[in-house]
């Protein structure tokens, strides 16, 4: 929870990386505290911008340019990183004064999938917290982390 969210859980950074990056790692904060970095490193410094590195397989567009994922600061000037991945994968992330919205579009993956969200079976029943939990446990193991520190999780 922030100051500007009643109280509500907010996202303040999303970090993407791993393997299928080639163990490459790609972080987005909001406008006012963070910066976009890829491996620590700051990229899409001005806007409009973008940033290629075929070898990756990654592609990144920064602008106003998007649809969002739901119309309460649509009275705002919409910063967006456009995020075209490996795999298929595209992350659109619009960029607040003080929180984050992102919007994951993919395919699903041969074998399956899980994570957070669910697990893509068209299955909505079979996604709830204790399910979720259940199936993958409520921690990313401490070798997985892409942030240096675990957030807390809890009431409170």
């Amino acid at each position: 929870a922030t100051p500007f969210t009643n109280g509500l859980a907010a996202t303040h950074q999303i970090a993407v990386g791993g393997a299928f990056l080639s163990d490459h790692k790609i972080v987005v904060g909001p406008m006012e505290n963070g910066q976009i970095t890829m491996d620590g490193n700051p990229i899409l410094t001005s806007f409009p911008s973008s940033y290629a590195e075929p070898a990756w397989g990654v592609t990144l567009n920064y602008n106003g340019e998007g649809k969002l994922v739901d119309n309460a600061q649509g009275h705002l000037e919409k910063h967006i990183v456009h995020m075209d991945l490996p795999l298929g994968i595209h992350l659109q992330v619009m960029r607040w004064a003080n929180h984050l919205n992102v919007r994951i579009t993919m395919a699903p993956r041969e074998g399956g999938q899980d994570g957070s969200c669910g697990n893509f079976n068209g299955n909505a029943a079979d996604d709830s917290t204790a399910a979720i939990k259940g199936r993958i446990g409520q921690r990313v193991p401490a070798c997985d982390l892409l942030f240096h520190a675990a957030a807390p999780v809890g009431p409170g």
